[in-house]
């Protein structure tokens, strides 16, 4: 199913008008990868795309309240970072990316970089993690947040 939303990073610092948002693969579903010596395998928690869903779900609400003047970017960016750690915990990955993040709501808001620049900082930090998992050994098991971002940008997530 597809979903058209504000792009949530307007939440936060990227106004941009909107996009297409695929689901993902299927709820409750197990990725299994086979590491370089075949007898370790790599899964993401059960629960992993209904916490990408939340998560998309809390940033709708905050794009809502800045919108709505109630709040402002980096507020929005913070709350969805605390709401992130409750629901799935810290990891190296979410922990890297909501830093770019961040640092994009705060150079957004401020007018230090355009909407289009703030996307693009975000874009080069996902497309990072995608070119380092592949090859990483110690893959979070819900990078939640991450594959927030990737399936907002229309980017593979991570598996």
């Amino acid at each position: 199913m597809k979903k058209y939303i504000p792009l949530l990073l307007a939440c936060t610092a990227l106004a941009l008008a909107g996009c297409t948002i695929n689901t993902a693969p299927s709820f409750g579903a197990v990725t299994t990868t086979e590491s370089g010596n075949g007898k370790a395998t790599y899964r993401l928690v059960s629960s992993h795309w209904t916490d990408v869903s939340k998560i998309r779900d809390e940033a709708t609400r905050l794009n809502d309240q800045v919108g709505q003047k109630k709040i402002t970017k980096v507020q929005a960016a913070q709350h969805l970072n605390r709401f992130r750690l409750k629901l799935v915990g810290s990891n190296p990955v979410d922990d890297s990316v909501y830093e770019v993040y961040l640092r994009s709501a705060v150079d957004s808001q401020r007018g230090a970089i355009t909407s289009a620049q703030s996307k693009q900082y975000v874009q080069n930090a996902l497309k990072g993690w995608q070119q380092r998992w592949p090859n990483m050994r110690n893959k979070p098991n819900n990078p939640a947040f991450t594959n927030f971002l990737m399936e907002l940008m229309n980017m593979q997530p991570l598996q």
